[in-house]
């Protein structure tokens, strides 16, 4: 049963016009900035971008990008099935409200798993035609080898996978507040770029799985420049409360459905 709604639920989007001009746009955000990245002369040789440095503020600023496609989908996923009122439709037949939401779930962390790693791969292709992978030299020294930098990108995007779950849980729950579509979307943007900036100021970032979202990117984007990094507070922090807030986010979507007076 979740597996035909989740197929349903691609069919209802990829109908649409907006997902498309979307993802063309998170792309040709992420190419430029890595083709003048990659084209700009270095003023001296430590300002020389490498591979990793490249890949990753590359993929940072597509998945910031990314990230709005991603809350645009999952805001509009409930919000658009009652603004048209085929909720009701739809809780007529025999569909366990759960089942929807996870359903619905599942639909948009595929997507937004898809997404990443066709950025990921496009960002590599463009990384192999201008820079070249390789290792990593500074001064004619070799600080970190090729065989070291694709663990480190291959680490760094996975757990990016991961910290994306919540991403797709909150655009969901907040989507599930509203009948209007463009209420949600609105709403949902602007509380995931206010918490986020918000958090970060305050000093509390490692407690807010917002925060955690972009930390792989950015220490490969040090391990690039020749710096030293290390993955200690992403994984003991990023990991644990990336994971409880989406099956907090998760649970609560399931909760809203189960208990919202369709009929009201």
């Amino acid at each position: 049963m979740i597996g035909e709604l989740c197929r349903q639920e691609y069919v209802k989007l990829f109908t649409q016009k907006y997902p498309y001009v979307l993802l063309g746009g998170v792309l040709l955000v992420q190419v430029t900035r890595m083709l003048v990245r990659a084209f700009t002369p270095p003023e001296t040789t430590l300002d020389v971008v490498t591979a990793p440095q490249l890949w990753a503020e590359g993929l940072g600023w597509g998945l910031r990008f990314g990230t709005y496609l991603i809350l645009v989908v999952g805001a509009m996923a409930f919000s658009r099935e009652f603004s048209l009122g085929t909720v009701k439709t739809v809780l007529v037949l025999p569909i366990r409200r759960r089942d929807w939401v996870l359903a619905k779930l599942l639909a948009l962390i595929v997507l937004a798993w898809a997404l990443l790693l066709a950025m990921a791969a496009l960002g590599a292709a463009l990384v192999a035609l201008t820079s070249g992978w390789g290792p990593v030299v500074r001064e004619g020294v070799v600080l970190y080898t090729e065989a070291t930098v694709w663990r480190e990108v291959v680490g760094a995007t996975a757990l990016t996978l991961v910290f994306l779950l919540p991403v797709c849980a909150l655009a969901l729950l907040l989507g599930l507040h509203f009948t209007s579509s463009g209420a949600a979307v609105g709403v949902t943007l602007l509380l995931g770029i206010g918490a986020e900036a918000a958090v970060g100021l305050a000093g509390w970032g490692k407690y807010v799985f917002l925060y955690h979202l972009h930390r792989p990117l950015e220490l490969l984007e040090k391990l690039g420049k020749g710096m030293p990094y290390r993955w200690d507070q992403v994984l003991s922090w990023g990991l644990p409360t990336t994971l409880i807030a989406f099956a907090v986010l998760a649970l609560w979507a399931v909760a809203r459905l189960e208990r919202l007076d369709i009929d009201g």
